[in-house]
């Protein structure tokens, strides 16, 4: 009796909240299901919240564009002093093959001179030598050559 009478009473209770009148489980289930929607919002909004305070402004990001466009330049800025240092130290070099060669050059032509010049002094020396052979003493001046030595050794004693 007790329990028939709790039973109507749980019955008149529902029947003014709008409850379903089929048993207390699935009023439980979806008690649990609101429950849980409602767990799962309010952690999306404190994730959303979060983000939101993490999330960097427009000036912050603007000041990192910039910090990084001035380390870009500066970088840009450099490569460009080295280029400028590697071109005058390649004009400088390319100055001084160009008179590294023009110096060989004349050492060769001074060197072709010098063999010139030495053909000369031996095609002198093959004329004379031939003007020599050809040009031959008499007898009787080679005995007066050595007859002039042995007077000039006669006196000298």
């Amino acid at each position: 009796m007790f329990t028939k009478k709790r039973y109507a009473i749980w019955k008149k209770c529902w029947q003014r909240i709008g409850g379903p009148l089929k048993g207390s489980m699935s009023n439980w289930k979806s008690f649990l299901l609101k429950q849980t929607l409602l767990a799962v919002l309010l952690a999306t909004v404190a994730a959303a919240q979060q983000n939101a305070e993490t999330k960097p402004t427009e000036l912050e990001l603007s000041q990192r564009l910039i910090a990084a466009l001035e380390r870009e330049n500066a970088a840009l800025k450099q490569r460009l002093d080295t280029e400028k240092t590697s071109n005058e130290l390649l004009t400088e070099l390319n100055e001084t093959r160009k008179s590294e060669a023009e110096s060989l050059r004349q050492t060769i032509a001074a060197k072709n001179e010098a063999l010139a010049a030495k053909d000369a002094v031996i095609a002198a020396q093959d004329s004379l030598i031939a003007s020599l052979k050809q040009k031959k003493t008499s007898v009787w001046k080679r005995i007066g050559d050595i007859a002039i030595g042995v007077i000039a050794g006669a006196a000298i004693r």
